[in-house]
């Protein structure tokens, strides 16, 4: 018995085929300075409010434990620093100035080639704290649910950067220890480290 089942083409494929088509991982990014709209559109396209309580990317109980930092190193129209996402008013606030891509980069296990991207978008949370707020369900929920908002929040960078012609991909390859003493300070109290996505222009191969 044959249980295998074709299914039938799509007669009228939706926009959303051309970027499911077009997304991918790169690190063929550019150190050419990217323009602050773009960094500004990634950042929403992570975790931008869209009314009534919504964001674009999903979030167990609507909770969105997931916070969004921008490393701006090379972004013009914004002086480099650590910002911390305020999606709400759909603003960034100064958590540290300077550049530190370089900084970034050493927390990872491989991912050296960060330190020229021109700007990175570092997600992070407070993983206890997810924890306490799932307590009514098995221990481990509230942390899984971090772990799968985390990645719906990098599958909508990638499709805005495959829209715009840009390049990402999630760095999830993590000095965790080392993250914890020397790269708290660049993010909100409390929250670990949960992965990285650069962006920038993709290098021709």
């Amino acid at each position: 018995m044959n249980d295998r089942i074709t299914m039938p083409a799509a007669t009228a494929p939706s926009r959303a085929f051309p970027l499911l088509r077009a997304r991918r991982s790169t690190k063929r990014l550019q150190p050419d300075p990217i323009d602050v709209a773009d960094a500004s559109e990634a950042l929403w396209a992570a975790a931008g409010a869209t009314g009534n309580g919504h964001r674009t990317s999903p979030s167990a109980h609507a909770i969105h434990p997931v916070s969004v930092t921008l490393i701006a190193g090379a972004v013009t129209g914004l002086p480099a620093g650590a910002y911390g996402y305020e999606s709400a008013d759909h603003a960034v606030a100064l958590r540290m100035s300077g550049d530190h891509r370089e900084r970034v980069a050493t927390l990872t296990l491989d991912a050296d080639w960060l330190a020229v991207c021109p700007a990175l978008l570092v997600l992070s949370a407070d993983l206890s704290a997810a924890r306490r707020r799932f307590a009514h369900q098995s221990m481990e929920h509230g942390e899984r649910f971090v772990w799968i908002e985390a990645g719906h929040v990098a599958q909508n960078v990638y499709l805005w950067a495959a829209d715009r012609g840009l390049g990402t991909c999630l760095v999830a390859g993590l000095d965790d220890d080392l993250a914890q003493r020397t790269g708290s300070d660049l993010l909100p109290a409390e929250h670990a480290l949960l992965g990285i996505l650069p962006l920038g222009l993709v290098t021709s191969p």
